[in-house]
C-alpha cells in the first residue's frame, strides 16, 4: 500500500451459528500496508457453557480445553482491544466473524469495540482470485499449497488469510493501481464482479 496503515486481520471461532453466538477463539495478525507487523495474537475464551459437539467438530475445542485454555470473556475482549488499538478490523467472512459473533458479543458483555468494521477478504478475493470457482478459505488454502495448520482454528485461518492476501491478492491490486487502505475497501464491494476480475488480471 502507499502509505503506513494499520489494520487487523482477525479470524473468531464460536459455539455456534445462532444467536446467541459465543466467541471462543480469536486470533489476529497486525498488518502494516502489505506485510504483516508483529507477533500475531491468539486467546481462548471460556464462557463455561455447553460446547455442542456439532461446534466441537468444526474447530476440535471442547468444553474441557476452553476450561483449561480460555481465560473470562471479558478479559480476553480487552486483551484484544489493545491489540487492535482502533485500528479496522478486515475478515475473512466479515458479516460473521464481526456482525454477527464479535458485535453481539461485547454488546452482551457490556465492553468496549475493538476496532472498527473495515473490509472483508471473501468479497475481496471474488473481485481479484479468479483461479477458483468458490472462495471458501480451504479451497483457497488448497489451491494455493498453503500450509497453516487445521482449517477451521482461528490462528490457522489467520495465517491463511495473511498468506493469501500478501501473496496472491497485494500484487494483483498493486499492479491494477489499488493500493490504498481506502480504494481496497472500495473495490472489494464493487460490482459486478466480472468487471472488477478484468480490472485485475485484464480479459
Amino acid at each position: 500500500m502507499k502509505n503506513n496503515t494499520r489494520w487487523i486481520i482477525v479470524d473468531t471461532e464460536t459455539d455456534g451459528l445462532w444467536a446467541p453466538i459465543h466467541v471462543v477463539e480469536i486470533a489476529a495478525q497486525a498488518m502494516i500496508g502489505w506485510k504483516p507487523c508483529g507477533e500475531p495474537f491468539q486467546v481462548f475464551l471460556d464462557h463455561k457453557i455447553r460446547i455442542p459437539y456439532e461446534a466441537t467438530a468444526v474447530h476440535g475445542y471442547n468444553q474441557a480445553f476452553l476450561s483449561k485454555n480460555g481465560i473470562a470473556p471479558a478479559k480476553a475482549h480487552a486483551m484484544f482491544a489493545d491489540y487492535a488499538n482502533g485500528d479496522p478490523i478486515v475478515c475473512h467472512n466479515l458479516s460473521y466473524d464481526w456482525n454477527r459473533a464479535l458485535v453481539p458479543e461485547w454488546e452482551r458483555l457490556g465492553v468496549p469495540q475493538a476496532g472498527r468494521a473495515g473490509f472483508c477478504t471473501m468479497l475481496l478475493s471474488r473481485r481479484v482470485i479468479w483461479e477458483t470457482p468458490k472462495h471458501n478459505l480451504e479451497m483457497l488454502k488448497a489451491h494455493f499449497n498453503i500450509d497453516s495448520g487445521r482449517s477451521h482454528q482461528a490462528a490457522a485461518d489467520v495465517e491463511t488469510v495473511v498468506r493469501v492476501f500478501a501473496d496472491v491478492m497485494a500484487p494483483r491490486l498493486s499492479s491494477a493501481g489499488i493500493d490504498t487502505f481506502k480504494n481496497i475497501c472500495a473495490f472489494s464491494r464493487r460490482t459486478p464482479i466480472k468487471k472488477c476480475l478484468s480490472e485485475i488480471c485484464d480479459f
